[in-house]
């Protein structure tokens, strides 16, 4: 099971978990994650998830994998009071959220790359939640940081679903773009070159949002649908859905970023000053002009 640790240089806690996932678990964290999440609710039109789920009869069970602080988690089950919703992540949820959680929301730690059906014993991802053929809804959102196999995931996804079941994952790509065109700034920026070859090298994806269609397709679920939005970075009156995510990128990610650049750039066999130097270049890039923004994808798929 994965659990709490810290870090005594930083005095931030973390995951302590054989996952690739590289950001904190603490209190800080957890707030940052809920104003993202309110943040992504904005951007996309009003509600966390863009399946109809709502207006299905035949949800029974359903999975949000990747729920952090279980935001998502209870949003969906109040959607779906008689469907039976599982919260996984790879820690606890805090406790608040499993307070205020509905009766049909069940909680589990785990990882997904690890079901196993043909391992002995009770595990509660493979045995109940990823039983094949026993999920009607599968709900995942910006897991770019966490999956490091993503045929793997899709695939046991694909395994677990219902026929007829409806898998939405919401992702980001790790480019940066001028607001309201699909005009790429960040080619040119030795800083993001170096970052994405450490996230390629760890085996995570920097094209989780834009490359899900065709990893689904490959899993072999039937694509229904894509739409597009814009993580901006800064808000601009351009993109005015964006705007609440530009401010929530400013206040509670930025303060962030150099942490989690120190992390990913540590695998890079660079001196410490030519890390600060390419963080202090990533600050100023990515709010180098109003609506700077990354590609954040919704993509809906079933399983024939």
């Amino acid at each position: 099971m994965a659990q709490t640790t810290s870090e005594s240089q930083t005095e931030r806690k973390y995951h302590s978990t054989d996952s690739a996932y590289v950001l904190p678990n603490d209190v800080i964290e957890q707030e940052r994650l809920d104003a993202q999440a309110a943040a992504i609710v904005e951007m996309i039109g009003g509600n966390p998830c863009l399946a109809p789920i709502d207006t299905l009869s035949t949800v029974s069970t359903a999975v949000d994998i990747g729920c952090g602080t279980g935001v998502a988690t209870i949003q969906i089950a109040q959607k779906l009071p008689a469907t039976k919703v599982y919260g996984l992540d790879i820690s606890p949820v805090p406790e608040q959220a499993q307070r205020m959680a509905p009766s049909n929301v069940a909680w589990a730690v785990g990882n997904i790359l690890e079901v196993d059906w043909n391992k002995p014993g009770d595990d509660m991802m493979s045995r109940e939640i990823f039983t094949p053929g026993g999920l009607d809804y599968v709900f995942g959102r910006m897991l770019f940081l966490g999956i490091n196999d993503w045929p793997r995931y899709f695939s046991t996804i694909h395994e677990a679903m219902k026929s007829g079941g409806i898998v939405e994952h919401q992702d980001l790509d790790w480019k940066f773009y001028r607001v309201d065109t699909s005009e790429c700034l960040s080619d040119t920026w030795e800083w993001h070159r170096k970052v994405v070859q450490a996230a390629e090298q760890s085996g995570l994806s920097t094209r989780a949002g834009s490359e899900a269609a065709p990893m689904m397709r490959s899993a072999g679920l039937k694509v229904m649908s894509t739409q597009e939005f814009e993580f901006s970075f800064v808000p601009s009156s351009k993109t005015p859905n964006s705007e609440a995510m530009g401010r929530y990128v400013q206040a509670k990610l930025l303060p962030q970023y150099p942490e989690l650049l120190r992390k990913m750039l540590g695998s890079q066999d660079l001196a410490d000053n030519e890390i600060e130097r390419l963080i202090q270049e990533c600050l100023r890039d990515i709010s180098s002009e109003e609506g700077i923004h990354q590609k954040y994808t919704v993509t809906l798929a079933k399983k024939a």
